[in-house]
């Protein structure tokens, strides 16, 4: 079994750790590094007390466009996600990893 690597986006303030997961962005958590609230789950909403303040950890994790809508006022982050997500697609692309046969 294999693991995916983890993958870090930032845009001023704000980081997401994501993994590429059969071609699909799916969003671990968000460091907001200028927050200092208590780090919580989300959508349940639970707090984190150990974790570093200012993160938000998902539930469930969501692909690219689920992220949006669970915390749209970081729009910034997504599209520099996005942009990320696409690098990484086409660099699979041209790199392809060798399969049964290859």
């Amino acid at each position: 079994m294999s693991r995916k690597p983890l993958c870090t986006t930032q845009v001023p303030g704000k980081v997401a750790f994501w993994q590429l997961a059969d071609r699909t962005a799916r969003i671990l958590r968000v460091q907001l590094t200028n927050e200092a609230f208590v780090a919580y789950r989300i959508p349940s909403r639970t707090e984190l007390p150990g974790a570093q303040p200012g993160t938000i950890v998902f539930d469930a994790y969501p692909d690219l466009a689920d992220a949006r809508e669970l915390l749209p006022q970081h729009g910034d982050l997504w599209d520099a996600v996005r942009e990320d997500y696409w690098v990484a697609v086409l660099t699979m692309a041209d790199h392809p990893s060798p399969g049964i046969g290859g």
